[in-house]
């Protein structure tokens, strides 16, 4: 179980994990020392606060897993930069996003060979609860390329 979880990032410290019928909670923490400002890109060593984020991931064994990731808050030390405060950025977890990469393209998988409420309904039987509007605007925010269809008619 702690291997599926160290996958997300090498330097996660997972502090605690307990187990519900349907639910796993993991309690974790990367320890970082700077971030990197998203808008004007210039490193920081000036950590302003913490705060903790809920995350969903890849269920384990059929039961959904829960992240509760302690985040870092950083000032941006370039004066010109619109942001002064910035959170802390991670290669496997969207910005704003309340799901890990690899569990957000699971459901986008589900949402495309499937209806929705079908979907919904398949992805709370392997663990990974969400609703069917959830699925509709992960095909929504979807970048689909054009494709060619096969039997064009003209006419």
């Amino acid at each position: 179980m702690l291997h599926s979880i160290t996958k997300l990032d090498p330097h996660i410290h997972v502090v605690s994990i307990s187990e519900e019928t349907d639910i796993i909670h993991v309690v974790a923490f990367i320890e970082s020392k700077s971030a990197t400002c998203p808008h004007c890109h210039q490193k920081s060593c000036r950590a302003h606060s913490h705060y903790t984020r809920v995350i969903d991931d890849l269920p384990i064994q059929n039961k959904a897993v829960r992240i509760y990731l302690r985040s870092k808050k950083w000032f941006c030390t370039n004066t010109s930069c619109e942001s002064k405060v910035f959170t802390e950025r991670y290669d496997w977890l969207l910005p704003s996003k309340q799901r890990t990469v690899r569990l957000e393209n699971t459901l986008r998988d589900i949402a495309f060979v499937n209806n929705c409420i079908k979907g919904a309904q398949l992805s709370k039987k392997l663990g990974m609860p969400t609703s069917h509007d959830t699925l509709l605007r992960i095909i929504y925010q979807s970048n689909i390329e054009p494709s060619v269809r096969p039997f064009c008619r003209d006419r």
